[in-house]
């Protein structure tokens, strides 16, 4: 998978910021991830464009459709979970059953989660 990106960013992967220029190409997981969530990239091949032309995120902060996935990324369970209360109490307790939960959507969700109360 490869893309182009169209202008200067710095976006958060792998836990660390990676500083992108105008007119670099990137490939792989990185490129996977600036894809899928719309960043200004150009796609370079189809696997790209197939992630960059996909389903666009929940606006307004609105919860997602369907039911939680709650090995997907945690933008993905934060999507699903919008600003409701309810949603977040639900990722919020099948996050904290897995082995490894991961804590900084733990404490995402635990404040959505506190915000219905």
């Amino acid at each position: 998978m490869r893309v182009k990106v169209l202008e200067d960013i710095a976006p958060y992967f792998n836990y660390g910021i990676t500083p992108l220029s105008a007119g670099e190409e990137v490939a792989g997981d990185l490129a996977a991830y600036l894809a899928s969530t719309r960043s200004p990239v150009e796609p370079l091949d189809g696997e790209a464009r197939a992630l960059f032309e996909g389903d666009a995120p929940a606006a307004d902060n609105e919860p997602a459709d369907g039911e939680l996935d709650i090995e997907a990324t945690a933008a993905d369970v934060l999507d699903w979970v919008g600003d409701d209360p309810e949603r977040a109490s639900e990722a919020l307790a099948a996050e904290q059953a897995k082995d490894k939960p991961r804590s900084t959507l733990v404490k995402q969700l635990e404040k959505l989660a506190d915000s219905g109360e």
